[in-house]
């Protein structure tokens, strides 16, 4: 198998760095910091690193045209313009389970908001996958411990979604037009020593990367499920990755500093870190969120 190694590009120490995602339109890496409570972005070099402290937890995120979030925080879907701070709840998710929150997502080709939880209450099986269209949220998967891995096919016609605790990736068809699920089969699964599947991107070849928390890599699956190139990351928590630069040639990953020993932290003092590869593959531009979330 062919491994390529990840270097240190922001040393932003955080807590549980996540929902890395390029935009285009401002040529910048955006990602969130959840337990930190922050959202983070900076240039295609690590350069003008901006940090903008937030209300409540965020999972993840989409922009829409006008540059504004419909953002999954810990409580459901809310709009949120991330210059003045305005906040407006859309869809609260579960608000009678205080064990839940919301955790990864992406949007799906057509722009609707795919989001699952998690439950922090030793995952337990009682977070619901969501699809939101800035109305309404409509439930797609119960029953999940711990939403990841969420990324769609080029052709819109495959979702991916793991419950990580499971150690499997599943593949779904999906409809892109009406957002319905189909038939689900197992996609790959992880052996022990390889960590938990986290959250996912795909490629312009519809390669599938897969981030591995507690796997201290991030690995490229073919269409077909078999397993090829890895990246390699000094840290073990590896929690996103996503494609993007100018030329969508770089691979911008997040990691994590939380669930670490002290002999952990000591051996991985740039856990947390965002880093980025150089694979030889290229990505999709990030699918926005299809509405405007203000008026």
């Amino acid at each position: 198998m062919e491994r390529v190694e990840a270097r240190l590009l922001v040393d932003c120490r955080n807590l549980l760095g996540e929902g890395v995602q390029w935009r285009i339109a401002d040529q910048r890496v955006y990602w969130t910091d959840i337990h930190g409570s922050r959202l983070l972005s900076c240039r295609e070099d690590g350069s003008d690193l901006r940090v903008l402290e937030l209300p409540e937890r965020l999972g993840c995120f989409a922009f829409d045209p006008d540059g504004m979030l419909v953002a999954a925080f810990a409580s459901g879907f809310w709009r949120f313009d991330p210059a003045s701070g305005r906040r407006d709840l859309l869809a609260a998710v579960q608000p009678d389970i205080v064990s839940t929150r919301m955790n990864d997502g992406r949007c799906d080709p057509a722009g609707r908001l795919i989001a699952g939880g998690i439950d922090e209450d030793g995952v337990k099986p009682i977070a619901e996958v969501l699809s939101f269209d800035g109305t309404a949220a409509k439930t797609l998967i119960s029953g999940v411990g711990c939403s990841n891995s969420i990324a769609f096919s080029g052709d819109g016609r495959r979702m991916y979604f793991a419950d990580s605790p499971t150690r499997q990736i599943l593949a779904y068809a999906y409809d892109p037009a009406t957002g319905v699920l189909g038939e689900r089969r197992v996609f790959a699964v992880l052996s022990p020593d390889e960590g938990v599947p986290d959250g996912s991107c795909v490629d312009a070849e519809d390669g599938l990367w897969n981030a591995r928390y507690g796997g201290a890599c991030v690995q490229r699956y073919l269409p077909d499920g078999t397993p090829d190139l890895r990246v390699d990351l000094p840290v073990s928590n590896v929690t996103c990755a996503c494609f993007g630069g100018a030329n969508l040639d770089k691979l911008f990953i997040t990691t994590s500093s939380v669930d670490l020993s002290e002999q952990e932290r000591t051996a991985q003092p740039t856990a947390g870190g965002l880093y980025i590869a150089e694979t030889g593959h290229k990505g999709r531009p990030e699918q926005e969120f299809a509405r405007r979330v203000f008026a």
